[in-house]
C-alpha cells in the first residue's frame, strides 16, 4: 500500500460495487449455520470456478496487479463507507483499522501490549490485506465478473512480511487448497475450488461474542447501530465455531501454511530453489487437501476419482454461474478506458452442496 493517504471519497461506481459485494455475500445462503460446518475453516464455503493457470510473470498478470494497486485504497474507503461494511469492519479491526481504511490505507491494530521493567513497551500488532477470492494467478474461463471486482476481494489477518507465516489464515488457504490444486495443473480449463469467505473480513471478529446482545453493546460502544439480522446471527456461528476465541489456524497445518510463506522470502526466490519448495509444498499439501476437496478436483496434476469421498464437510457453491453479468463494474481510475457497467437484473440463486 502505497505511504500516501488517499483523501478524495469513493466514488459511486464503487460504492455500487461494494453494494453489489455485501448483497452478493448474503445470497449465498440464508442458513447461519453454514459458517460451523467446518471447523478447521469456519466462516468459508469453496467456490467451484471453471479456470485455467495464468502464468505469474507474464504480461497479463502483470495488468490485473497494476489495476489493483489503482483500486484498493478506493475499495477500502467505500467498504466502511457502507453500512453495513462499516459495523462489520469495527468489530474485525477495531475503530483505529476503520480509521485507516477511510483514508485508503490498509487496516493495522495493537492488540496487545507488553510492558517489561528496564525495556521498551512492546505491543503486538495484527496486520491485515485486501486479497483476492480467485486468485490473480487463476483465469476463468467465464470472463462475467472481473478479477479486479469487490466481489472477488476479501481483507483478511496477514502475517507481518519476514515473520513466521504459520498463523497467517490467508496463507493457510493457499498451502491446503489453492496451491495444490493449480501446481502441475493441465493446461486445459478445470473444476478450481476457491475459498470464498463468508464476510468482507477474515476473520470477521477479534473477539467472542455469546449472543446478540452482547454484539449489539460492542457495537454501540464502537458507535454503530446492530447489524442486519443475517449478520449477526453468522458472527455469533463463527464466534460458536471458534469456541468463542480469537482464530488461530488450527496446529496440524501451521507447518504447510509457514512453508507457503516461505515462498516469499527474498532469501528463496532463486528459481531453482522457489520450483524444488513449491514441488514440496504442494506434494505434502495434496494429502491433506483431499480431505477437503470432492471428487473431480485436481491435486498437484492429479484428477481426484470418482467415487472420492472428502472426510471433512466443507460446503460448495458456485457463484459464478449465476453471478453471469448481474453486477456493476467499478470504473477505473482516471487515465484508463472507461468499461461499460452493469447492474444486476438476475436474482442469484447459489446453489449450495454439503460434501
Amino acid at each position: 500500500m502505497p505511504a500516501r493517504a488517499k483523501t478524495s471519497p469513493p466514488g459511486p461506481e464503487m460504492i455500487h460495487a461494494v453494494d453489489d459485494m455485501i448483497r452478493q455475500l448474503e445470497k449465498i445462503s440464508p442458513d447461519p449455520s453454514l459458517v460451523g460446518k467446518c471447523p478447521e475453516l469456519p466462516g468459508i464455503v469453496l467456490d467451484k470456478v471453471e479456470a485455467t493457470v495464468r502464468d505469474r510473470k507474464g504480461k497479463e498478470y502483470k495488468e490485473i496487479s497494476r489495476d489493483y494497486e489503482r483500486r484498493r485504497a478506493e475499495y477500502l474507503q467505500a467498504l466502511v463507507a457502507h453500512p453495513v461494511g462499516r459495523g462489520l469492519a469495527l468489530l474485525a479491526v477495531g475503530a483505529e483499522g476503520v480509521a485507516m481504511m477511510e483514508v485508503g490505507r490498509l487496516p493495522t491494530s495493537i492488540q496487545e501490549v507488553r510492558i517489561v521493567q528496564g525495556r521498551s513497551m512492546r505491543g503486538r500488532r495484527e496486520s491485515y490485506n485486501c486479497h483476492h477470492i480467485v486468485p490473480r494467478s487463476v483465469r476463468p474461463v467465464s470472463d462475467h465478473l472481473p478479477i479486479n471486482h469487490p466481489t472477488n476481494f476479501v481483507v483478511a489477518k496477514t502475517t507481518r512480511r519476514g515473520r513466521d507465516q504459520s498463523e497467517n489464515p490467508h496463507h493457510f488457504w493457499h498451502s491446503l487448497l489453492l496451491h495444490p490444486q493449480t501446481h502441475n495443473a493441465p493446461d486445459k480449463p478445470i473444476p478450481v475450488y476457491v475459498v470464498r469467505p463468508l464476510f468482507p473480513f477474515y476473520p470477521p471478529i477479534a473477539r467472542g461474542y455469546r449472543n446478540a446482545e452482547e454484539l449489539r453493546k460492542k457495537l454501540a460502544s464502537l458507535g454503530a447501530p446492530p447489524l442486519p439480522e443475517i449478520w449477526e446471527k453468522r458472527i455469533l456461528e463463527f464466534s460458536k465455531a471458534s469456541k468463542h476465541r480469537p482464530y488461530v489456524v488450527p496446529k496440524q497445518f501451521q507447518e504447510i501454511t509457514r512453508m507457503f510463506g516461505d515462498l516469499f522470502k527474498s532469501e528463496k526466490k532463486d528459481a531453482g530453489l522457489s520450483q524444488q519448495l513449491r514441488t514440496k509444498l504442494a506434494e505434502q499439501a495434496a494429502e491433506l487437501a483431499a480431505d477437503f476437496l470432492p471428487a473431480g478436483a485436481y491435486l498437484n496434476g492429479k484428477e481426484l476419482p470418482a467415487d472420492h469421498k472428502p472426510k471433512s464437510i466443507l460446503p460448495v457453491v458456485e457463484t459464478e454461474k449465476e453471478l453471469a453479468a448481474a453486477i456493476s463494474v467499478p470504473a477505473p481510475t482516471k487515465g484508463r478506458k472507461k468499461e461499460p457497467q452493469r447492474r444486476a437484473t438476475i436474482q442469484p440463486k447459489t446453489r449450495q452442496q454439503t460434501i
